[in-house]
C-alpha cells in the first residue's frame, strides 16, 4: 500500500519566546517492510538550516533552532510511504530456549531492561506468573496471549491519562491510550525475557472514529517483539492484532521518551498551547492508459 501523510504540530505561546531548539522524530523509516519515498519538513517561523542525524536506535532525527523571538511555532511533516505485506513464515516454532542467550547481547539489552516509562513493577511480575504458571512453551503464542490480555483488561480512554502519567498509575487503573497499552505490553514481555521495543507511527482505517481507539487522525503506538527463528514482529495491543501493511512506522525505542514526535526547549516564561493533527490517505495507483 502507498500512503500520503501529513503530521501538523502547532504551538501557540502566551508570550514571546526565543532560542527554541528542537528534535523531530517524524520521518518514516525505510526497512524490509516499508519505504519512505518522500519526506519534507516545513517550519513556521522558517529556519534556514535543518540538521539531520541518526539516533542511537538508527531513527532519523531532524534538529532545528529558531533563535529570534516568536509567539507561535508550526511544524508540518509531509511524507509519501509504501508498505509491504510481511511474507515470513509465522508457523515456525519460536522456542523460549533461545531467550536466555539474548540477554547476553548488547543488541537486545535495552529492550529487555526497565526504562523510564516501563518499570517492571512487583504487580507486573505477579500477574505474569499468574498468566504463565507453567512457564513459556512457545514465544509467539506467549506474545499473542499477552496482547490479548492487555486488550481485554485495559480500557481505551482518552481522558484517563496524559503524556506524563506515571506507568504505575496506568497499570493500576487499567485505562489509557495506545501509548499506555504499548508500555504495559512492553513490561509484560520484558518481565518474561522477551525483547520488546516501543514503536511510534500511524495506522490507516478506511472509516476512522475520532476520539476512540479507531481514531486515525492522531499518531499511534504499538510494540515489536523479537521472536527467535522469526525476528522482530509488530503487535498492536490497542486493537489486538498483528501489525500489517496498514501501519506506517516512524521510530523505535525503549519507550515513548525515545521517540517523541517533537521534543525541545525555549527561552521565556510563556505557557504553550499544543494542537496536533494527522492525516493519512491511501494513494490509489493510476490505471494504465487504455489501448482502445
Amino acid at each position: 500500500m502507498q500512503f500520503s501523510l501529513r503530521h501538523l504540530t502547532q504551538y501557540t505561546y502566551s508570550d514571546s519566546v526565543s532560542d527554541s531548539m528542537n528534535d523531530v522524530h517524524l520521518c518514516p523509516v525505510s526497512d524490509d517492510l516499508q519505504i519512505c519515498h518522500e519526506f519534507d519538513l516545513r517550519l513556521d517561523p522558517a529556519c534556514r538550516v535543518i540538521m539531520r542525524r541518526l539516533d542511537f536506535y538508527i531513527n532519523q532525527v531532524h534538529h532545528f533552532e529558531i533563535l529570534e523571538p516568536h509567539d507561535r511555532l508550526s511544524v508540518e511533516a509531509i511524507s509519501r510511504v509504501e508498505t509491504f505485506e510481511d511474507t515470513r513464515d509465522f508457523r515456525v516454532h519460536s522456542s523460549p530456549a533461545a531467550l536466555p542467550e539474548l540477554k547476553l547481547s548488547e543488541r537486545f539489552y535495552d529492550f529487555l531492561s526497565p526504562s523510564e516509562r516501563v518499570q517492571l513493577l512487583p504487580r507486573v511480575i505477579h500477574e505474569i506468573r499468574e498468566l504463565f504458571p507453567g512457564g513459556l512453551v512457545e514465544v509467539q503464542a506467549t506474545v499473542l496471549r499477552i496482547m490479548n490480555f492487555i486488550y481485554s483488561e485495559f480500557i481505551y480512554d482518552t481522558f484517563a491519562t496524559a503524556v506524563e502519567t506515571p506507568f504505575e498509575q496506568v497499570f493500576h487503573e487499567r485505562k489509557g491510550v495506545c501509548q499506555d497499552f504499548a508500555h504495559a505490553m512492553l513490561a509484560f514481555c520484558r518481565a518474561l525475557g522477551i525483547p520488546a521495543r516501543y514503536v511510534s507511527g500511524y495506522f490507516y482505517l478506511e472509516k476512522g472514529n475520532v476520539g476512540t481507539a479507531e481514531d486515525n487522525t492522531q499518531s499511534h503506538a504499538w510494540v515489536e517483539c523479537f521472536l527467535p527463528a522469526i525476528g522482530w514482529v509488530g503487535y498492536d495491543p490497542t486493537h489486538n492484532r498483528q501489525v500489517d501493511s496498514s501501519y506506517v512506522k516512524i521510530a523505535i525505542g525503549r519507550d515513548y521518551t525515545d521517540v517523541r514526535p517533537l521534543a525541545g526547549t525555549f527561552r521565556g516564561r510563556a505557557t504553550a498551547q499544543l494542537e496536533v493533527s494527522v492525516k493519512i490517505d491511501p494513494i490509489v495507483p493510476a490505471l494504465p492508459p487504455s489501448l482502445g
